[in-house]
């Protein structure tokens, strides 16, 4: 069965979106003018400050919560306490790799957002306000993926209806096709 858990992790994880692909490269800065590097410099530090104020601990217990919530159907025959164990190692693989994932993120924030805004979302999440909507967020974050999770294999149905409508499916091919999203998403 170990075999299974890992293969379920992996799939989890895949599902996430968070892939082992590398980084764009990003732009160097020894062709721009020194008031736009430190303009950078400056976005950069507060895009880093504001994923500090994120609470990475607890997005990571959260985003594993929420994978772990979304058990694979290639679990189906576990035991629970093989469920628990899978799902108590998605809980420590996010928290693990929610320092990487800033890492790549801060440079992002950095190139989308104005050095005003990234001031204001610091000064938000200093708040009491802020950080106690961060923590909430957080917290709702296991039951909203339980409700997707249940309300999945619906959705996924009417996903393969609008598909077929929109291919002019056989009816038969309707039916392998809702047996196909049902089996995928645990309907």
């Amino acid at each position: 069965m170990r075999h299974v858990l890992l293969i379920a992790a992996v799939a989890a994880l895949s599902f996430t979106g968070l892939s082992c692909a590398a980084p764009a490269s990003a732009q160097t800065t020894a062709a721009r003018p020194a008031a736009e590097a430190k303009q950078d410099a400056l976005k950069l530090q507060l895009a880093n400050r504001f994923i500090t104020l994120m609470q990475g601990d607890q997005m990571g217990e959260a985003m594993g919560q929420m994978i772990a919530a979304m058990t694979p159907a290639s679990l189906a025959d576990a035991s629970s306490a093989e469920i628990a164990e899978y799902r108590s190692l998605m809980t420590e693989i996010s928290t693990r790799m929610m320092p990487r994932i800033f890492e790549v993120m801060a440079p992002i924030y950095a190139d989308i957002f104005t050095v005003e805004e990234l001031q204001a979302l610091v000064a938000f999440y200093e708040s009491d306000l802020g950080r106690s909507m961060m923590t909430k967020s957080y917290a709702a974050a296991p039951r909203i993926a339980e409700a997707m999770q249940s309300a999945m294999p619906a959705i996924m149905s009417d996903m393969a209806s609008v598909i077929c409508d929109r291919f002019e499916c056989s009816a038969e091919e309707l039916r392998a096709l809702k047996s196909e999203v049902r089996a995928q998403s645990g309907g």
